[in-house]
């Protein structure tokens, strides 16, 4: 049975697509995926289109020719469910592309379908096709323990694609800053899905968490954000399963690396090239490693 995991965010602007980008090596390594046992990686942001951009395969799904995520949730793809035996013979997969190796580890170990954001997509294209489409996955997912993961780069909020990719989750990893409107939206968004019954396990995840502390107003920054997502956590216990990993005082969320504010890259595949030299690329990679460890036992 394929894991079913969702990266998400209230708003945009949490770094979700370069924290899963991150992510990806490590859960390889942890879920022992390779050519025959991939991660399938569904970039669902289909209007920012931000997983095709970083893996720069935007070229390639802007082809007409090509099968996207948007043609996959207009309902223009169907495919079989049952189990396969060679996943590069299969209908659907073999429209994906391989992108191991742009990311550091085997090429066909990470098989993904991007999006194509030249031609635009209207809700109403999707609002009918999105329960059976989420129903086939599954079922996919299901039958066929050779493929480790099918991993989706959610939307942000409560748009309709994003609402189809957290959907379709066993866990969603719900990216948030540590700053008061992340706070108060996620949480916010994290009730709603509470008062619907929604049962997905939450990864609560704080992204681009300073490295350095602030006092303002007589106040020191870090503790007070921390002090108020394990507030906004605990609020929710018993109603969600929310995983708090990362909001302990020693472990603060994904720190803020410095390269990424103006090249976004893959410390996984920067460290085996040529080692990790700065502090924060080393604590964010042990925190990426941790990360994909959590969601390889969920």
């Amino acid at each position: 049975m394929a894991k079913k995991i969702t990266f998400h965010s209230y708003k945009g602007g949490a770094g979700r697509s370069s924290t899963t980008l991150n992510v990806l090596p490590y859960l390889v390594n942890a879920l022992k995926a390779d050519a025959a046992h991939p991660i399938l990686l569904l970039d669902t942001d289909v209007d920012s289109a931000g997983m095709t951009y970083l893996l720069n395969k935007a070229e390639h799904f802007a082809s007409k020719e090509n099968v996207d995520v948007k043609k996959l949730l207009k309902g223009d793809v169907m495919f079989k469910t049952r189990h396969i035996d060679d996943v590069r013979s299969h209908e659907f997969l073999s429209r994906f592309l391989p992108v191991g190796e742009l990311v550091g580890v085997e090429n066909e170990a990470i098989l993904f379908l991007g999006t194509n954001d030249r031609d635009p997509i209207d809700n109403n294209d999707i609002d009918g096709t999105s329960e059976e489409l989420i129903n086939r996955l599954a079922i996919f997912a299901d039958n066929n323990e050779d493929i480790r993961a099918i991993v989706m780069d959610s939307a942000s909020g409560s748009q309709t694609v994003a609402n189809f990719a957290t959907d379709f989750a066993d866990t969603i990893v719900s990216c948030m800053r540590p700053t008061m409107q992340f706070r108060m939206g996620t949480f916010r968004y994290l009730t709603g899905r509470a008062d619907r019954n929604q049962s997905q396990k939450i990864v609560l995840l704080p992204t681009v968490v300073p490295n350095t502390d602030v006092e303002i107003d007589g106040t020191f920054q870090r503790e007070e954000a921390l002090t108020m997502i394990q507030r906004g956590a605990n609020k929710l216990e018993g109603r969600l399963v929310i995983n708090t990993d990362f909001v302990k005082d020693d472990c603060f969320g994904i720190n803020e690396v410095q390269r990424f504010k103006w090249l976004e890259g893959v410390l996984y595949k920067i460290d085996n090239e040529k080692g990790l030299v700065n502090e924060d690329e080393k604590l964010a990679a042990s925190r990426y490693k941790k990360l994909a460890e959590i969601l390889a036992e969920n």
